[in-house]
This record gives C-alpha cells, structure tokens and sequence, in this order.
C-alpha cells in the first residue's frame, strides 16, 4: 500500500495529464458523434421537404391550381420530419426554427389557431378599409411564388450541415 502512495505522489503530473487527455478525447469523441447526428438528421429533413415539394421547390414548374388542398395533403408528413429534426437543433435556433415553420404554416400574421393557412401562396388580391378610412390594397399575384420559395428557404437553412 505504501508504494502505490509514493507510486501515486512520483506520478501525479503524468497521471493527471493522462485523464486530462482522456476527457478532452471523450468530449471530443461526443462532439464529433452529435456533428454526425446533425448532419443525418439534416439530410433526413432536406430529403423529405425536396421530396415532397417536387414540382414547387426550388423552381416552381409544376404549381398546382389549388395548392392549400396540396399542402394541406402533404403536411403530415412535413410535419413529422419537423418534429424529428427539431430536437437536434440548440435551444437559440430552435425557437427561430419554430418562428420559421409557423411562418411557412400561416404566414407572418397568422393564427396559431388556425394550424395551417395557405393564404399567402395563392395568387389573389384583397383590399382593406380600417376604421379610420385608410385603404390597404395587397396582391400576391405576381410574389405568391416567391413567398414560397423564400418561407421554405427559411426553413431548410436550419439543415444545411451535412
């Protein structure tokens, strides 16, 4: 016993410099798996959303004449690649990430409410007149596609490391 103490006290710096090394190797170890993980699961994310947005995204060559019954038919599965690419954003990008899909859901001023709406993707134009006389006039008529493409853009930048 008494010569593991003196082996101990001869050693210190050699055996503290090794488990220093050995943590440091470990968090390292564990950044480069969480990295990998993040990256698979941005590939899984990017995949699904290029996938089933086939036709609108990037290039709109296939817009369908009603594209909230499209949407609507394909959030589900949206919805679920969402839900698993979520957790493996940090807890800073994750609340920008919601903010981003909310916006592709409903559109800058939407309720949460209303889950999904549409609106903002298909061409229309709308006037409005507020209590006090003014007059807002908005059409989508010729941006309606790019609100699309800059929303899912949005989305998809959150999954660029792969």
């Amino acid at each position: 016993m008494h010569d593991l103490i003196n082996i101990l006290v001869k050693y210190y710096w050699e055996i503290v410099g090794a488990l220093v090394m050995a943590a440091i190797a470990a968090y390292l170890t564990g950044l480069n798996n969480r990295r990998n993980r993040l990256a698979d699961a941005s590939a899984a994310f990017r995949n699904v959303f290029l996938t089933e947005l086939e036709g609108l995204y990037p290039t709109p060559s296939n817009w369908p004449t009603d594209i909230e019954s499209y949407l609507i038919g394909i959030f589900p599965k949206l919805q679920s690649a969402v839900a698993g690419f979520r957790p493996f954003l940090s807890w800073y990008r994750r609340k920008c990430f919601d903010r981003a899909w909310r916006i592709y859901r409903l559109g800058n001023d939407g309720r949460e409410i209303d889950k999904q709406d549409y609106w903002q993707y298909t061409p229309h134009i709308s006037t409005s007149v507020f209590a006090n006389g003014r007059k807002v006039t908005i059409d989508t008529r010729t941006t309606y596609e790019e609100a699309f493409k800059h929303n899912v853009d949005n989305l998809l930048k959150y999954a660029k490391q792969t």
